[in-house]
């Protein structure tokens, strides 16, 4: 169940911004910047509003997400040095901040806390939650919207996140259930998944284009 929330999630974040191709980047920062100001107060303040927190946590995601992706050149190479950038900060914030525990598909469902609701997407499963943070689907659109600006069917511009979250799933899965410290950390981090896959879908566009 996990997994296929998962994959529904990264498939959902990368769709949506194909619904707003004819949408203006001006009238997406417009839409974004309510739904930002509501996350920075009920952050704060701890607004016990969960799970409506869901679709303000989501919303946010992917138009934040359009914006990235209209704003970053549609080229591979400084997307992918983007992302490496950002996967070396997920893991190191991880390592900083993270202390032990176990995988997130094996935490016991508990109240979620009302400052964090804001700041992540939260599914309760049986036996434990689904949760990944706003930042994690900024990068699912905005990845998506990159490759639909590059002229990419949106079947591979899907891909991504779909690998990245599945390959994610699949790590967790296979490890102990007390990994080492740093291990802990790195699959803790999503950015580093969605790099890969990013890297792997560029392989899929390589070797289905015309050229090749």
């Amino acid at each position: 169940m996990h997994l296929f929330v998962s994959l529904g999630v990264a498939v959902g974040c990368a769709v949506l911004p194909w619904t707003a191709v004819r949408v203006t980047t001006r009238w997406v920062v417009i839409a974004a910047a309510p739904v930002l100001a509501l996350i920075v107060a009920g952050a704060v303040f701890g607004l016990p509003f969960y799970p409506f927190t869901d679709v303000v946590v989501l919303g946010f995601g992917v138009l934040a997400g359009i914006v990235l992706g209209r704003a970053m050149p549609p080229r591979f190479r400084p997307f992918v040095v983007l992302l490496l950038i950002l996967s070396a900060l997920d893991v190191a914030q991880n390592i900083v901040f993270s202390g032990p525990s176990v995988a997130p598909s094996t935490v016991p469902l508990t109240t979620p806390d009302p400052h964090l609701i804001w700041l992540n997407f939260r599914i309760p499963l049986p036996g434990g939650h689904f949760n990944i943070g706003f930042a994690d689907l900024l990068l699912i659109a905005a990845v998506s919207e990159q490759l639909r600006r590059r002229q990419v069917r949106l079947a591979l511009a899907v891909l991504p996140g779909v690998i990245g979250l599945g390959l994610g799933e699949a790590v967790v899965a296979s490890l102990p259930q007390s990994p080492p410290a740093l291990l802990g950390a790195f699959v803790q981090s999503v950015i580093p998944f969605l790099t890969a896959g990013y890297l792997l879908t560029e392989l899929a566009i390589d070797r289905t284009s015309p050229e090749s």
